[in-house]
């Protein structure tokens, strides 16, 4: 008398794994965010003590530089103008985004993802910013890292110079 039920519970299981995702078709989209999606393994991060002793104004500087930061990565990447997110002193010295693209980047290199590692506020204008870049070069895909001295302006964060 059990044995019917086991055919009817391999049934129940396999419709509700063909619910749960399993037999669900995905979108070009969702199968490359999934399968090419960068995971933190373990984390960067301050100890305690540090973190406390930064002002709620401090903390939005260091977040506010490094959202900069990665949108000339970003600008750079996509060819726009990334420009726009550094200092008047990095304007003259690099009078179109791709002298500053080839300032930091070799050509027929793409910038896949980056990220802080680390900071220092060096004064109340400026945040040295430790940041690392996953790129593809010639087909190899390898890990750069390098700091960025950003600058408060008037019209907010701005790359003052990359190390």
């Amino acid at each position: 008398m059990l044995k019917p039920v086991l055919p009817v519970a391999l049934a129940l299981v396999a419709c509700m794994c063909a619910q749960s995702g399993f037999g669900q078709t995905m979108d070009r989209n969702s199968f490359e965010n999934k399968v090419y999606s960068i995971e933190a393994i373990s984390h960067f991060g301050l100890d305690e003590n540090r973190f406390a002793a930064l002002t709620n104004s401090q903390k939005r500087d260091v977040v506010e530089s490094r959202d900069d930061l990665i949108a000339v990565l970003r600008a750079i990447e996509t060819k726009g103008d990334a420009r726009a997110y550094v200092t008047s002193d990095m304007l003259r010295k690099y009078t179109t985004s791709k002298a500053l693209a080839a300032s930091l980047l070799d050509s027929e290199t793409s910038v896949l993802a980056a990220g802080v590692s680390d900071f220092e506020l060096i004064d109340v204008r400026n945040i040295k910013l430790h940041f690392f870049a996953v790129v593809s070069s010639e087909g190899d895909i390898v890990t750069s890292e390098k700091s960025a001295i950003l600058r408060r302006t008037d019209s907010g964060w701005r790359v003052a110079a990359f190390e």
